[in-house]
């Protein structure tokens, strides 16, 4: 079995791992910056095993997520990394197509990344991350192909929740709902 792809599988473990302590945490600051160690993460394991565009990507995730820690992820930010992120993948895609899934989720996340409703939200997390999962396994990330399988059960079953009002704070269309004083 070749060392690359072990190695590269368990810096995704580890990183999967990271991620879903992150849905513990309560802290929005520390929820970022363990996200951006997580990405940090990711980045490596997309290099040892081959996925440039990939790492590409989640680099320039990790910088925005230290821009967001920082409060200064603003409009005018957002689009510095929307056209950021494009140009250095294209450059850098050494899988054709399947190398501009994570742009292409990564540009998703970045649109709706303010939107309120619940439901839209996880609809765009199964969305973007069924596009990472399909990468994940053509550069044999499986760890990270599993985790990403696993998050968009977890997604799937909290729209359900929702829709049969069983989600707290949320009502039955996905809006927050706002305490009463």
């Amino acid at each position: 079995m070749n060392i690359a792809l072990i190695v590269g599988n368990i810096i995704a473990l580890i990183a999967a791992v990271i991620m879903m302590y992150t849905g513990y945490v309560k802290n929005k600051k520390k929820i970022i910056f363990l996200q951006t160690v997580q990405i940090g993460m990711s980045v490596i394991s997309n290099l040892v095993l081959g996925g440039i565009s990939g790492a590409v990507v989640n680099a320039v995730s990790c910088v925005r997520n230290i821009v967001c820690y920082k409060n200064k992820l603003d409009m005018k930010a957002k689009m510095i990394f929307v056209v950021v992120t494009t140009i250095l993948t294209i450059a850098f895609n050494n899988l054709l197509f399947i190398g501009l899934l994570p742009l292409a989720a990564s540009l998703t996340y970045i649109v709706f990344i303010t939107e309120k409703n619940v439901i839209k939200f996880k609809i765009m997390t199964i969305a973007t991350l069924i596009m990472w999962g399909i990468y994940d396994l053509c550069i044999q990330s499986y760890t990270a192909a599993c985790f990403d399988f696993l998050t968009v059960v977890t997604n799937a079953i909290a729209i359900v929740q929702i829709r049969k009002g069983l989600y707290k704070g949320v009502d039955r269309n996905g809006y927050p709902i706002k305490k009463q004083k």
